[in-house]
């Protein structure tokens, strides 16, 4: 036997097995290794799988690579198979017209049956959606021959399936269809491990989103048994704080923070730190760990100013927006300057993320805005961007995020309709921060109360618990006119336009005072 062609064939069997579980850096160097070598035969496919591979990371790179490698490719399916991953690469550049001409040749170069033509038409569809043409994508997706489509695909298959429905406003169905698409996973005996990841992370994001056991408890069984790499990275942090803030949402707040924490660890860049750093502040603020929660944030505005966020096109840009409602209360100037940040950095996502066209980008800006011009004192504003953002996540079904929405409206305005609102969507999560609140502060005492009167300062309690003026004339036991008369020395003993301009300015205080002993959970 010639033993020659064995070490390549096995060095070819290692890439491989490297592709499938997600360890790219070895993918290049063995296949390196191999192409110095002179694999013969297989050296064009292993010159496509360097840029299957290169497609993980980054499609200009991938395009470069492949633009580079045309003369490596001689036979008619190798051929094919290069001008298939140009289109894709050009397509997740946002280049669809380029994407669509190589498609075009890899047409004629490849089988007219089979599973490249069972590729060629899911890429199509992939490219598709990447330009958010639903009816093309679908089109593209019913032309595949399942039969045809082989282990490796049909889980994409799947997520661009649910990706579609998805950006149709469906987020049930794409729910429906990852979880068939992890089943399939589960059964497959090698399957890929970025499709693992991928689908676990979705499945982990949408289980925090709905008020769904299937979700969760599909997460919370496979979350810890994915062989996570440094190429799945991204994926495991997504799924982990995903999961902390499901476990919050049900009341376990231990396990919530360990999840944090866990993130915290394998956050894969500078801003995914920044943001585990607002879910740490966020949660902690909600359990009313004041003082945790300003050390919290105070990491994150110093972690936040080595980024450079303009250089960002994934979803870790939305730090600013937790960084912006994190400040709104205590300081509502350095929150609009983080809001001015994120729209200095321009709403540009990479193409093949969702959130690179939709609506739930633009719901959760206005609810960050919300609360900044709320702090603001500009209720009228505050109302009109928090109504945009609780009408997108009603009608997804994103219901704790409606919930919250409708609470901040009814603290903004008063209107029973949001209170209702509210109550029908806490019962949800009768366990959760949102059912229970906040700890309850000791009255404000600050140097402005001094100048009330013991009749303003019990009209000043109710009003800074949201009350209306109706409320308080009948807990007070006072005509509408007086409680007025009362609110507007109020407002100007704090030197304030308005009641929520008052809210903002008693929250700030609040927000300095130090937490007392009784309320640290000690859970760091």
């Amino acid at each position: 036997m010639d033993m020659r062609h064995q070490a390549p064939r096995a060095s070819a069997s290692a890439a491989y097995e490297a592709y499938r579980t997600a360890h790219y850096d070895q993918v290049f160097e063995l296949v390196e290794r191999l192409l110095r070598r002179d694999a013969g035969i297989d050296a064009e496919q292993l010159v496509l799988l360097r840029a299957r591979t290169r497609l993980k990371r980054n499609a200009a790179d991938a395009l470069t690579e492949l633009l580079a490698a045309t003369s490596k490719l001689h036979s008619r399916d190798a051929r094919g198979m290069g001008e298939l991953l140009q289109g894709v690469a050009f397509a997740r550049l946002d280049d669809p017209r380029s994407a669509a001409a190589r498609f075009k040749v890899a047409g004629t170069l490849l089988p007219k049956t089979g599973p490249l033509r069972a590729e060629l038409h899911f890429q199509r569809a992939a490219a598709a959606w990447i330009a958010r043409n639903l009816d093309g994508a679908e089109r593209s997706l019913a032309l595949i021959e399942l039969e045809n489509a082989g282990d490796h695909l049909r889980p994409e298959i799947g997520i661009l399936r649910g990706s579609i429905a998805a950006s149709r406003g469906d987020i049930s169905l794409q729910a429906a269809i990852l979880l068939e698409v992890i089943d399939m996973l589960d059964r497959s005996r090698a399957p890929q491990i970025q499709h693992v990841a991928h689908v676990v992370s979705q499945i982990a994001s949408l289980a925090r989103e709905l008020p769904s056991e299937a979700l969760r408890d599909a997460a919370l069984a496979r979350i810890d048994a994915v062989p996570w790499t440094s190429d799945t990275a991204e994926y495991h942090f997504i799924a982990l704080r995903s999961m902390a803030w499901r476990h919050a949402l049900d009341g376990d707040e231990f396990r919530a923070f360990r999840r944090l924490k866990e993130a915290a660890t394998a956050a894969p860049s500078s801003g995914w730190r920044v943001v585990a750093s607002c879910d740490r502040a966020s949660l902690a603020n909600a359990l009313g760990e004041r003082r945790w929660g300003a050390q919290e944030l105070r990491d994150a505005d110093e972690l936040a100013q080595a980024v450079d966020w303009r250089t960002l096109r994934g979803e870790e840009r939305f730090g600013l927006l937790s960084l912006a409602e994190l400040h709104a209360a205590a300081d509502p100037t350095q929150a609009l300057a983080y809001i001015a940040r994120y729209r200095e950095s321009g709403r540009m996502f990479s193409p093949v993320l969702a959130s690179a066209a939709d609506r739930r980008v633009g719901a959760q800006e206005a609810y960050a805005l919300g609360i900044v011009q709320a702090a603001r004192g500009d209720q009228s504003e505050a109302t009109r961007l928090l109504l945009e953002s609780w009408n997108v996540y009603d009608d997804i079904g994103y219901l704790w995020r409606a919930t919250r929405a409708a609470l901040a409206l009814f603290e903004l305005t008063n209107e029973k309709r949001w209170h209702e609102r509210a109550t029908s969507g806490i019962v949800s999560f009768p366990r959760s921060w949102l059912a229970r609140g906040q700890v309850e502060p000791e009255p404000y005492r600050g140097p402005e109360v001094e100048r009330l009167t013991p009749a303003q300062l019990g009209v000043f309690d109710l009003l800074v618990q949201g009350r209306s003026t109706t409320e308080i004339a009948g807990e007070r036991s006072i005509s509408a006119f007086t409680v007025r008369n009362h609110v507007k020395v109020i407002l100007h003993a704090f030197n304030v336009p308005s009641r929520p301009a008052l809210l903002a300015r008693v929250q700030r205080a609040a927000a300095l005072r130090p937490a007392p002993p009784n309320e640290r959970l000690s859970l760091s």
